[in-house]
Formats: structure tokens, C-alpha cells, sequence
């Protein structure tokens, strides 16, 4: 899912620290378990056919489940079944997959079911997949199953030309064999759809809820997960609480490596232990960093990852400050297995386009923004900048990998004097090569931290004498008009789905225009070398995964190190460079080209700046009575 990529779900340490502080929550507050946490942005929806963005998904997936899920402590990841009896048999050479469900799963109630309790069947996952196909739900999803489940398109598109989706018309591609058997049948080979088996955005969905509720569906979530919704202020307040109809599931995972303090701690105090462990889940949006920090401090929240303002009050010489270890606060460090970038819109008149002057123009501004100014002065030394567009963790990450120098203003400037973009009036500010005004649009949030980005951004722009015009909206605003193509550029972030580099290269793959790829880069090079054996999923690894439930996912992929080298640069005006940590900005005068195992990416790019981030986490144990 991409998204200003939420910024941050619970990560899987953050998960083992509140899992594991829930005995000394509960002595405090033995009537009620509740967990109080801060989402920075607002959700956007409930509806898993329509989020893509990290906050809500964060709530759609304790609401809904896919057949499968993860191993939350095995190293390495491991899927395991979740609705599904047992893993999904796999046929076909890989282009098979059998689901068998477990009897007796139930809905959470709702009006929709007239009084009667709802099982989970086989046809709620096909309804689910159906409804991402519905070209009316304009689904940003479509990309998990479409070219990769047989029929998909041919569904599609036979729905864009009536003007209307048929959900009682099979699709090839998925057969219902019986009440809780589902097959689904795949255009080739693509062992990874296991995964997608994981995401939550294909949890089952009772068809007769979503006819219920209409265009609200969103409003609405009914699913088969461990917590239902129990209350939504938009904008400011949910909370969760525990389905009554959850099955009774104990906690089960792999004993963790003795390397893993924390994971074993986890393991010895969960084992055993029936899930959900908590009643209720309170979730505040608090956009600013000051006011978030002051209600952890203050005992209105439980988790917090550490604003980067307070780091060195909280964290002095990277450790727990004493005065916060008294009050029962823990720090738990990690590295998320995600990127941060800013894109261009490849379809704007300005810095869009894949002729020479253009790819000039996108990567002199790129080589004019100091990553290491973001990363010092606004992160707060919280975050690494990346050299490829794989962050560490996930399969195709190689650590040798450096692609130099990234900072150059003096070679910014070089690049656009070259082709053409001077200052020809003398106001200080250079044209473009036709004389028009030469205009960086950059969109950003109206919150405190958002506006040292911005500071950032204008500084460094100023040095080189490209104008910069600042748009400021509520981030669902701006995600809105980021998916309609009206924005020239906006920072987003991506984190893992699953532990596979394909997941980050899709993010270049065309078709995924409008979707995950919000900068419409489409070079058809480029989707040759790049589109995987599998259209890649959406959403990261669910951060929160059952610490408000049952253990969800993992985060420490191992990574890989095929035979990944950055090649020589040569004198060509179209290829492609990646660039810093895990975005991309295109090269004009001079490019390099990236091979990742057997494939060589050759594209134009659409990036700047990207950055791997670490995680500070800082969690209760303990509850003020």
C-alpha cells in the first residue's frame, strides 16, 4: 500500500514491547484491558477494496482476515494458516492454489444478518476479490490479483464496457469447489501468491453486509478478525473492540533464536495464552509531534514512536533517560523494512516527460536536496539514507551496493545550465529552455514536522535558483489528488508486504499508474525488465499484527545478495540511475544502470531522496493507577 506511507505502524519490535508489558496494563486495570496508541495521519476508510494507506489498513486488518497469515516470531518469516485448515496446496507447476477454510469461523454480528450468525465460506473471499475487480470501487487493490488470477482483466473490462459489474458471473480464474474449498487459478507460474494469500486486503467479506451499506461500506467493517469496530470520530478517534464471534485461537509461534532477547521474552510470556489479550484498542490521531509526546508523558497513551524533536531529551547518548525508565517506559530501536521518497508526476507539463532536458531537470533537483540534512537535522540521526530502492531486510538488498555521491549542487547546477534551464529575465530565478517559468509545486501537510521538510526542500532549491510554490492540505486530500495524477510531486513511503524486492520495484511497473505507482512513470523498457512473475501486493507487512490479536506478521527478512553491482556510467540521455535509499531521479548527461540478479533496470526515473528509518520505540509497562 502506498500512502505518505503512514508514518508508523506499531513495527514488530513495537509489537513485542506491548505484547509483553499487557500483565502489568492489566494489574492496573483488571476490568477493562485496553491499549491506547497515535496514529500521525488520518484514516481515510474501512472499506479493504478502497484503503491504501497505512492507518487505515492498520485497522482493516484486526478487522478482516486473509486464509493466511505470519509466523510472528520465526526467523525467517513463515507463513501460516489463518481462516485456511491448513497451507493452501499448490499445483500446476505454481499456478494452482487450493484453499480450504476452517468450519465454524463467524462474522462479527451485525444487522445485515438479521440476528443469525454468519460462517465464513469460500465465496466470501471470492466476493472480496470480486469487489477490488468492480471497476465502480475504482479499487487502488486491483493490482494484487489483476494479471495474475486467470479472468481478472477479461472481467474488468467486460464491466467498463457495460457500464456495470455482474458478481453472480463466474471468473475463470476463481472456482468455488464447495462450501469451504477455493480454488484460484493463476495466468503462470508465481509462487509467491502465497503472500497475497496474507494481505488483509483480500479478507472476506460478507456480501450481504457491503449491499447493506452501499457507498458507507467504509463506515461499516464487518469481518471475521479478532476486534470489530466499535466507535469512529473521523479525523480524530477510533476504537476497536473484541468480537464476541472470535474463535478460540491461542497464541502459537517458533521459539525465536536466543539472539532474539525480546522475542523470547515474548514467546514465554504469550505462550499458550488465548487472543485477543486485550478488550479494547483506543486510537487518537494526534498530527503534531508536541502533542503526542506530551499525552505519553501524561499517561493518556501506552506507545508512542519517539517524535524525532524529542530524541535527545528521551534518548541522551542513545540510551533510556533514567527519569523515563522510573516511570516503567522502555525503548526498543529497529529499522523499518521501508523506504521514503518524493516522486514526480511523469504527466505534469513541467518536470514530466522522458525526453533528455527533462531527465536533466528531475535529477539536478535531486542532486540539490541534502539527504544528509534530512536525516540529521530533521530525523534526528533516526533514519539511513538508502542506496537502491530495497531496503535492508528484504530479498535483493545488497549492502555493498553504494551509488556515491548524492548531495551536488555544483553538478545540479552544471546539469541545468547544459540544457537550457537558465535565468534569462535576471529575478534570480532560471526559466525553462522555452522561457516559461521553471516551478517546483511541492505539496505537503500543514503540521509542524511536515514544515521542516518543507524549509528543507525551499533552502536547497533556493541554492540552486529553481522557484519553489509550497501546497499544503490534509493528508487524505492530498492522497486523493495524488491518485487523479494533480500533483507535480509529493513525498509518500513504502514498506514491505512481503519479503520479496519485488514488492519495491513495482512501485516503476506502468500499469501501477493511479495505484502504488503515483508518479506514472511508464516506459515500456522498463515494465519489460521489471514486471514480476507476479503483479506485486499493496500494502506493507501489517505493523500491528495481533499485538492487538494474534501475531500478524514479521519484519527481519533475511535478505539476499544476488549479483547486484552498480555498473559504469555512460554518456546516455535516458537511462536511468537509482538513487538514494530506495527512490529513484533520472540521469541526463550521464547514467548508470542497476543489474539485480537477472534482471537490469533501465529506467527513466521519477524520484528523489529516499530514506531507510529507524524505528524508536517507546512503550509502558506500567499503568498509573
Amino acid at each position: 500500500m502506498m500512502t505518505r506511507r503512514f508514518r508508523r505502524f506499531l513495527s514488530v519490535a513495537s509489537v513485542v514491547s506491548v505484547v509483553s508489558v499487557f500483565p502489568a496494563v492489566v494489574a492496573a486495570a483488571p476490568s477493562l484491558k485496553v491499549l491506547r496508541v497515535p496514529f500521525l495521519i488520518a484514516e481515510t476508510s474501512f472499506d479493504p477494496a478502497a484503503v491504501s494507506d497505512q492507518y487505515s489498513h492498520n485497522i482493516v486488518h484486526e478487522i478482516f482476515e486473509p486464509p493466511l497469515t505470519y509466523d510472528f516470531l520465526a526467523r525467517p518469516a513463515k507463513l501460516k494458516p489463518e481462516t485456511a485448515a491448513a497451507m493452501p496446496e499448490i499445483t500446476d507447476n505454481g499456478k494452482t492454489y487450493t484453499v480450504r477454510l476452517k468450519k465454524g469461523i463467524f462474522f462479527s454480528d451485525d444487522p445485515a444478518f438479521n440476528g443469525q450468525k454468519r460462517e465464513l465460506v469460500a465465496k466470501d473471499y471470492e466476493y472480496a476479490m470480486k469487489r477490488l475487480i468492480d471497476p465502480k470501487n475504482s479499487s487502488p487493490n486491483l493490482w494484487l490479483i489483476e494479471g495474475r488470477v486467470v479472468g481478472v482483466e477479461a472481467a474488468a473490462a467486460k464491466a467498463k464496457k457495460d457500464n456495470k459489474f455482474d458478481y453472480d458471473a463466474p471468473i475463470a480464474g476463481i472456482e468455488i469447489l464447495d462450501r469451504y474449498t477455493l480454488r484460484i487459478r493463476l495466468e503462470k507460474t508465481d509462487y509467491n501468491f502465497l503472500y497475497i494469500l496474507a494481505v488483509a486486503n483480500l479478507g472476506a467479506q460478507a456480501r450481504e453486509v457491503v449491499e447493506k451499506y452501499g457507498a458507507d461500506i467504509g463506515a461499516h467493517p464487518v469481518g471475521t478478525g479478532p476486534f470489530r469496530l466499535a466507535q469512529w470520530k473521523r479525523s480524530s478517534r477510533i476504537v476497536l473492540e473484541k468480537n464476541p464471534n472470535f474463535r478460540e485461537e491461542y497464541f502459537d509461534a517458533e521459539l525465536p533464536p536466543e539472539s532474539d532477547v525480546l522475542g523470547r521474552q515474548l514467546h514465554a510470556e504469550m505462550k499458550g495464552k488465548r487472543l485477543p489479550q486485550l478488550d479494547r484498542v483506543e486510537v487518537s490521531i494526534i498530527e503534531e509531534s508536541q502533542p503526542r509526546w506530551l499525552a505519553f508523558l501524561n499517561d493518556e497513551l501506552d506507545w508512542l514512536n519517539l517524535p524525532y524533536e524529542f530524541k535527545s531529551m528521551a534518548l541522551p547518548g542513545e540510551k533510556l533517560a533514567p527519569w523515563l525508565e522510573k516511570r516503567g517506559v522502555r525503548y526498543i530501536p529497529s529499522i523499518d523494512p521501508d523506504i521514503t521518497y518524493l516522486y514526480f508526476n511523469m504527466k505534469d507539463a513541467t518536470f514530466g516527460g522522458y525526453t533528455p532536458e527533462k531527465v536533466a531537470l528531475r535529477r539536478a533537483v535531486s542532486l540539490a536536496y541534502s539527504n544528509d540534512d534530512e536525516v540529521f537535522l530533521i530525523r534526528n540521526g533516526t533514519a539511513l539514507e538508502a542506496q537502491s530502492l530495497l531496503p535492508p531486510g528484504v530479498l535483493g538488498y545488497d549492502p555493498n551496493f553504494n551509488i556515491g555521491k548524492t548531495y551536488d549542487p555544483a553538478k545540479s547546477k552544471a546539469l541545468l545550465d547544459m540544457f537550457g534551464f537558465v535565468d534569462r529575465d535576471g529575478d534570480g530565478w532560471r526559466e525553462q529552455p522555452d522561457g516559461k517559468p521553471l516551478v517546483f509545486e511541492y505539496a505537503t501537510t500543514p503540521d509542524q514536522l511536515s514544515r521542516q521538510f518543507t524549509q528543507l526542500w525551499k533552502k536547497n532549491l533556493d541554492a540552486i535558483g529553481v522557484r519553489m510554490v509550497v501546497e499544503t492540505a490534509k493528508w487524505p486530500d492530498l492522497r486523493k489528488k495524488s491518485k487523479l495524477g494533480k500533483l507535480q510531486s509529493w513525498h509518500l513511503a513504502w514498506g514491505a508486504d512481503y519479503p520479496d524486492g519485488e514488492n519495491f520495484y513495482q512501485l516503476l511497473y506502468g500499469p501501477n499508474c493511479g495505484s502504488s505507482n503515483d508518479g506514472c512513470f511508464q516506459q515500456p523498457t522498463m515494465a519489460a525488465s521489471s514486471r514480476p512473475s507476479s503483479t506485486p501486493c499493496m500494502r506493507r507487512l501489517p505493523r500491528c499484527p495481533r499485538a492487538w490479536s494474534a501475531p500478524r506478521s514479521t519484519r527481519r527478512w533475511p535478505g539476499s545478495s544476488p549479483s547486484t553491482r552498480r555498473s559504469s556510467c555512460t554518456p546516455t540521455a535516458s537511462a536511468t540511475r537509482w538513487s538514494s535509499h530506495g527512490s529513484w531521479d533520472g540521469v541526463a548527461t550521464t547514467s548508470c544502470t542497476r543489474a539485480t540478479g537477472t534482471s537490469t533496470s533501465t529506467s527513466s526515473g521519477v524520484r528523489k531522496v529516499s530514506i531507510n528509518r529507524y524505528n524508536s520505540v517507546i512503550c509502558r509497562t506500567s499503568r498509573p493507577p
